[in-house]
């Protein structure tokens, strides 16, 4: 395997995501959602609301090959990034198409780094675009450009921030969505891989973040989210607090998550309409 710019263009299978009720109401479970707090998001009577970031299921299914696809042979992959913009609210039934390209390959000097940009389309038109990236561990050095740097974590105190915990059974849960890698489920597989015990998926914890940020800022309306990004920078433990800080310019928020003083998600952007600066 050689990884270069001239993957740049090369286009992942299309898939059809179909989806129902059970489906977002299991994902808002697999991110955190608790009755009665949210009880919008998890009774069918009440619609139900649907979390943004549910695209980023069916977004799951159209990238899940890249190994596949771009020969990555043996070389570790970790999912490095990841943005998603809604063009419409995603409805608690319906169909998409979804397609995913590689965009750009970056070369961080030992690593290399893949984006795709994925679409999910229905009838209507564009319904989400996302863009992901992910870390091929070992395979830079092929003389590619570096890439864009993270945004750095604003260095004041948070407007607000939101306090979760993740259960023992998160990941559990959350796997049935559809991501079932045994590096979340399996202590042996996460040992052998380097890993001290299995650890959440990081678009769960991107779920557990857009609900801190849909509940703060948002007035708990999980449509008033249209944008949402993030990198992933170190695993999330099971059975611990996770916290989210907020900061509010505008309509525009920015945001970290973290357990105790590690930070798990940085650099994290979001876009909330009708959100007015804090202070």
């Amino acid at each position: 395997m050689g990884l270069s710019d001239s993957v740049v263009g090369t286009a992942l299978e299309s898939t059809t995501f179909q989806w129902d009720q059970t489906d977002v109401i299991l994902y808002a479970l697999g991110v955190g959602a608790r009755p009665p707090t949210e009880l919008a998001l998890l009774n069918e009577a009440l619609g139900p609301a649907v979390l943004p970031t549910f695209a980023l299921i069916a977004n799951w299914w159209a990238v899940k090959d890249l190994r596949t696809v771009l020969d990555l042979g043996t070389f570790p992959i970790v999912h490095s990034a990841q943005s998603l913009e809604l063009h419409r609210p995603i409805g608690p039934r319906g169909e998409l198409s979804v397609q995913a390209t590689v965009s750009a390959v970056w070369d961080t000097g030992k690593h290399a780094v893949v984006e795709l940009t994925g679409r999910g389309t229905d009838a209507d038109g564009t319904v989400f675009v996302t863009r992901s990236q992910t870390m091929v561990l070992g395979a830079g050095g092929f003389g590619g450009t570096r890439g864009p740097a993270a945004e750095p974590d604003p260095d004041v105190a948070p407007d607000t921030f939101f306090e979760d915990v993740i259960r023992p059974e998160q990941a559990a849960i959350y796997r049935l969505s559809g991501d079932r890698n045994q590096l979340h489920i399996d202590p042996e597989v996460a040992r052998k891989y380097g890993f001290d015990d299995v650890f959440l998926h990081g678009l769960c914890t991107l779920g557990f973040a857009a609900r801190a940020v849909i509940n703060t800022v948002g007035g708990g309306d999980p449509q008033a989210l249209t944008s949402v990004s993030c990198r992933f920078a170190k695993p999330v433990k099971l059975d611990a607090p996770l916290r989210t800080e907020i900061w509010q310019t505008g309509d525009s928020v920015r945001f970290r998550t973290l357990q105790g003083d590690v930070v798990a998600l940085s650099s994290g952007t979001a876009v909330v309409a009708g959100v007015a600066a804090a202070g």
